[in-house]
């Protein structure tokens, strides 16, 4: 015997149900104040008891809104923007709204343009664009076709954008290398086509200047732990001499320490380690990682916040949203040992 699926319950089953039209419960599901409180409640657990699903379509006829959030990111397979969709996720679904997510193999204009143009044909109230390079052709392709927010990119941008000041993480990763009494302070930065990491390197070299202190020459992985001991074995083979390493990030941190204990450099006594984002994992290296830490939340619920609001139609400008990173001082960082 064949097994009967259950259908869906209708907007219609469920004004039977609770006994008025199906124009009321549409008013109820849209939040319409032209609606009796006792009549509201009667719908609201008619709904409950059918386990009805309003349709979003329906809906956005309705309201005109469809309550979508469209996220355009390129490499999610790192910590970074992987958290910084994660977090933008969450902040949507508080805010009421679902979201639709876009990967680019590649980022370049004509496929953000591309994506943006994929979601818009959902419907998308708005759009969320994570843009860790030079996003400067994209906005004005973009224009007024919908609102939205940019994640990361740089203040010179001429959009809506909300960040975390790169420039000032390299900086005072590199200032507190210094008030350690480091004078050769390595950076192992990454990859060079990201505006984070050169943002992060312009910060390692303003602090070197303002103590006058050389730069060593720069290194770049691909931020990768894997290139973090690549890279980093290669100095050291190479006989670069330094007693810090400030790396881009916590993973590349995390190679640069295992090829310095391969080559028997001690961590800290030996050389000094400091990486970028604040990993969960970093608390539990050994020795544990000073690092710069971004807050990934702060960053999702800004960006929602400042979305929503072109979506209700606020003119508010290319307003720049720049929040600053801190230091975790852990146990990898300690003052220059007797070979320095």
């Amino acid at each position: 015997m064949s097994k009967v699926v259950p259908r869906n319950a209708t907007i219609h089953d469920v004004a039977k149900r609770a006994g008025v039209s199906y124009q009321t419960v549409s008013r109820v599901i849209n939040n319409h104040v032209s609606v009796a409180p006792a009549t509201r409640q009667r719908v609201l657990h008619a709904i409950e008891e059918l386990k009805y699903k309003p349709s979003l379509i329906a809906k956005g006829l309705v309201t005109r809104r469809s309550h979508l959030i469209g996220i355009v990111a390129s490499a999610t397979d790192q910590y970074g923007p992987a958290q910084i969709v994660q977090h933008v996720e969450q902040s949507a679904r508080l805010c009421g709204y679902d979201s639709m997510l876009t990967t680019l193999r590649r980022f370049e204009a004509a496929e953000m343009v591309q994506a943006v143009a994929r979601l818009q044909q959902f419907g998308v109230d708005g759009l969320v664009l994570l843009t860790p390079y030079d996003a400067h052709e994209v906005v004005p392709v973009i224009g007024a076709q919908v609102p939205f927010i940019l994640i990361d990119a740089t203040t010179e941008v001429d959009g809506p954008s909300v960040s975390v000041d790169q420039f000032e993480g390299g900086r005072i990763a590199t200032e507190h290398l210094i008030e350690l009494g480091h004078r050769q302070i390595l950076h192992l930065g990454g990859p060079v086509e990201w505006s984070d990491a050169d943002l992060r390197y312009r910060g390692y070299c303003a602090a070197l200047a303002a103590h006058r202190l050389p730069e060593l020459p720069r290194l770049n992985g691909d931020w990768s732990a894997q290139s973090g001991f690549n890279v980093l074995e290669a100095a050291l083979a190479g006989g670069l001499t330094f007693t810090a390493v400030f790396a881009g990030n916590d993973q590349m941190a995390l190679g640069a320490m295992s090829a310095l204990a391969r080559a028997g450099r001690r961590v800290p006594e030996d050389v000094s380690v400091v990486g970028f984002d604040g990993t969960p994992e970093s608390a539990f290296y050994q020795p544990p990682l000073t690092t710069v830490q971004q807050n990934f939340a702060q960053l999702g619920r800004k960006s929602l916040e400042e979305l929503i609001r072109r979506i209700q139609g606020q003119r508010l400008g290319a307003s720049h949203h720049v929040f600053q990173p801190h230091l975790l001082v852990r146990a990898t960082t300690v003052p220059p040992g007797p070979r320095a």
